[in-house]
């Protein structure tokens, strides 16, 4: 039996956080999540998750695609064999330039991508919602803008579902085999920090038997 901190339980926690952040956001009036990349790795016994990159403030069109694509950089510097990309849909079809953004739902999209070259080698978890202005009698959120209240529907699941074209090539870049020295680890590291991006990685378990490469140079 899988113990509760392996990496589908973590799956399925990121899964529930991203519709819990997304509704405190709202409520708060500061809008929603950008796209974030969380990554995992299964041969972490101590714990799988490595941590999340979000992603850095964009023009609509080809910047958006640009700044959402590059992070799959993120997933293959620290060799992730599992990811979860989370963000709101209408929100990155507006961003995308979609040509059916003003149709497009509003909801949370969540994608469980493994490291496997198959085409299908991913889930789309959909979490639809309805946004509504709060009462009245709601105070103002933290940042002054009027809160919002989401209304969640059913979710759903679509293995292989389709994907937009940068979130696409976000998995390709991650998928790609690349060999990364320690210079060029620290390199792209510093380039999230100092690009906008907001990168946070998650503290390691004490005693890790097995302690990743990579915890040494972010020490450094």
């Amino acid at each position: 039996m899988e113990q509760t901190t392996g990496v589908s339980w973590w799956v399925d926690h990121l899964d529930d956080m991203a519709v819990r952040v997304t509704d405190t956001m709202l409520r708060e009036g500061a809008g929603v999540q950008p796209p974030t990349v969380h990554v995992l790795l299964d041969d972490l016994d101590e714990q799988p998750y490595v941590g999340y990159l979000r992603c850095r403030p964009f023009y609509r069109g080809r910047d958006a695609h640009a700044a959402v694509a590059a992070m799959g950089l993120f997933a293959s510097q620290f060799g992730a064999t599992r990811l979860v990309v989370t963000y709101e849909h209408a929100d990155m079809a507006l961003g995308w330039e979609d040509p059916a953004a003003a149709e497009a739902p509003t909801g949370i999209v969540v994608i469980d991508a493994g490291h496997i070259q198959r085409r299908d080698g991913h889930t789309v978890r959909w979490h639809p919602m309805v946004m509504t202005l709060a009462p009245d009698t709601t105070p103002p959120g933290a940042t002054g803008a009027p809160a919002v209240m989401a209304h969640w529907g059913p979710p759903d699941r679509y293995p292989g579902g389709e994907l937009p074209a940068a979130v696409a090539q976000l998995l390709a870049v991650w998928r790609e085999p690349h060999a990364w020295s320690d210079a060029e680890f620290l390199d792209t590291y510093r380039r999230w920090e100092h690009g906008g991006y907001a990168v946070r990685c998650a503290p390691r378990p004490d005693g890790e038997r097995r302690q990743p490469g990579w915890m040494r140079l972010l020490a450094s």
